[in-house]
């Protein structure tokens, strides 16, 4: 059974551009730092999305992703759920974390182009902090 791919959209690449300039382009496991000029690299940081980006309910929603260094994302998403889950339920609080998951597992659909328009913005505020 092969899996089906998820195609990434323009609005993923400003969400995920969006993640790692809120988290200063280091790594929220390793706390390694990045250089935000070599975010396109496979070895890179990675917006890793806690719920998978399949659930369109939280595959935009900031609590649900963090900046993870191609390493950790790998190390969490596969090898080590279980501290991953304890580290977003440290970072959430556990209400938070039972919000997000109900969220998850709720359905829906974001209104993409409300969300657009904010991560436009967004990116147009931070590149003008830099």
């Amino acid at each position: 059974m092969s899996m089906k791919k998820i195609k990434i959209s323009g609005l993923d690449k400003k969400f995920s551009d969006w993640v790692r300039h809120r988290d200063n382009w280091t790594c929220k496991r390793c706390k390694h730092i990045h250089n935000k000029y070599s975010a396109r690299s496979k070895m890179g940081l990675h917006c890793s999305h806690f719920f998978g980006r399949a659930r369109k309910s939280t595959r935009f929603d900031p609590e649900n992703c963090d900046a993870l260094c191609a390493a950790c994302h790998r190390f969490w998403g596969s090898d080590d759920y279980e501290a991953y889950r304890d580290f977003k339920i440290k970072q959430l609080g556990k209400k938070g974390f039972g919000m997000l998951r109900i969220k998850a597992n709720t359905g829906g659909k974001p209104d993409y182009n409300m969300l657009n328009i904010w991560l436009t913005e967004e990116l147009k505020r931070i590149k003008k902090e830099m």
